[in-house]
């Protein structure tokens, strides 16, 4: 019988390396990698220095260093006359990413498997608990950012030093991507492929984790290519608008 009281949320713990000491450029420069990863930022969004610089309480210097580092690694593209922005994509270089994406983090899931701790697969069992109360409260701006801490817990828990630097080159590319997951009828797509990853790292199944991270990185790859068109019309619509200079 119904009671009326709401769901306890899920208690997740505090994201692991969030905290940035150092330069204004380092502190610019990580929350734009987090942003963009998080699906923040959409592709053919204008990056403005002046908004950045207001934003941070900075002067302009530190923003241009950071939105430097950010095209060096190619998450932004600078376009002479236009400023820094989101790269724009089409459907072959959807297609590529995620393919490369599948590669790469199910492999990282396979070995995840083997050498996961207790207590990390406790973590990521409650951010999955929390994505899913997203999906319950209609929670679109939390619940990318969960899904990267999702992936990216299991993606450490691989114990490799080299791997998560080029995963997180990757999701500098693909976050804005999947900005298109942040609608009701897209939202809870992963959730059953999240549930197997889980059960996968909970028996030790490598093979079995492996799958479900490509079925999961591999779905929301159909759902962004079919949105590529509307991202054309809307770059078409935006290069024949007069821009703010940056």
């Amino acid at each position: 019988m119904a009671t009326g009281r709401k769901a306890a949320a899920p208690v997740v713990a505090p994201e692991a390396g969030r905290e940035v000491r150092g330069t204004a450029h380092a502190a610019i420069y990580a929350e734009l990698k987090t942003a963009l990863m998080n699906g923040d930022l959409k592709p053919g969004d204008r990056v403005v220095v002046r908004e950045l610089s207001e934003r941070f309480a900075t002067s302009a210097m530190p923003v241009r260093e950071a939105l430097r580092q950010l095209v060096n690694d190619e998450a932004l593209i600078d376009h002479p006359n236009r400023g820094v922005s989101v790269p724009d994509v089409d459907v072959a270089a959807v297609a590529d990413l995620f393919r490369i994406r599948c590669a790469i983090e199910g492999s990282a899931a396979e070995w995840a498997a083997s050498t996961i701790s207790p207590e990390e697969r406790r973590q990521i069992h409650d951010i999955n608990a929390a994505m899913k109360l997203c999906v319950q409260t209609g929670g679109v701006m939390d619940y990318l950012a969960l899904n990267r801490r999702f992936h990216f817990a299991i993606y450490r828990a691989a114990r490799s030093q080299g791997l998560v630097p080029i995963i997180e080159r990757l999701w500098l590319r693909a976050g804005p991507l999947l900005n298109v997951m942040r609608q009701e009828a897209t939202i809870r797509q992963g959730l059953d492929h999240h549930t197997e990853i889980l059960e996968a790292l909970d028996i030790g199944d490598g093979a079995r984790a492996r799958r479900a991270v490509i079925a999961d990185i591999s779905d929301a790859g159909d759902i962004i290519q079919r949105a590529v068109p509307h991202w054309d019309a809307v770059r078409r619509v935006r290069t024949a608008e007069p821009t703010e200079a940056s």
